[in-house]
């Protein structure tokens, strides 16, 4: 099963990037939550509606904004994903290509139950790892 978690995880990020929010939020369980790290935690959500309204958002200040994998960690449950954003802010047109967050997907029943984020990769290997 946690290959085909890894599979789903990389599946989401290939939905988000093409801006196809439903095929992005099919593996999402109903009652899903959406954590972001402590500095942007007040963006954290529950549930796929909130998780889109967030994603809408974000497509109201970027030009352009692109999660790009670069490494993964099969804890089983939990997959942590290394990624590198790409973005390019409306009006402005400034540019940002860097690690900024790691996410890990947590799986129940082949579902995402919780998608959190982390500041570093070592914080997301080892949240990834402790499933294990």
């Amino acid at each position: 099963m946690s290959v085909e978690n890894v599979e789903k995880a990389l599946a989401f990020l290939d939905a988000y990037n093409r801006r196809d929010f439903d095929a992005a939020a099919a593996d999402f369980d109903p009652e899903i939550d959406w954590v972001l790290p402590e500095m942007q935690g007040f963006d954290s959500c529950h549930g796929p509606d909130q998780i889109r309204q967030f994603w809408e958002g974000l497509d109201e200040t970027f030009e352009e904004l692109r999660l790009d994998p670069k490494e993964t960690v099969d804890g089983g449950d939990r997959v942590a994903v290394r990624l590198c954003y790409y973005s390019r802010g409306k009006g402005s047109g400034a540019v940002l290509e860097e690690e900024l967050y790691h996410q890990v997907a947590t799986f129940r029943d082949g579902r995402i139950v919780r998608m959190e984020y982390f500041a570093t990769w070592d914080e997301a290997r080892e949240a990834a790892r402790a499933a294990q």
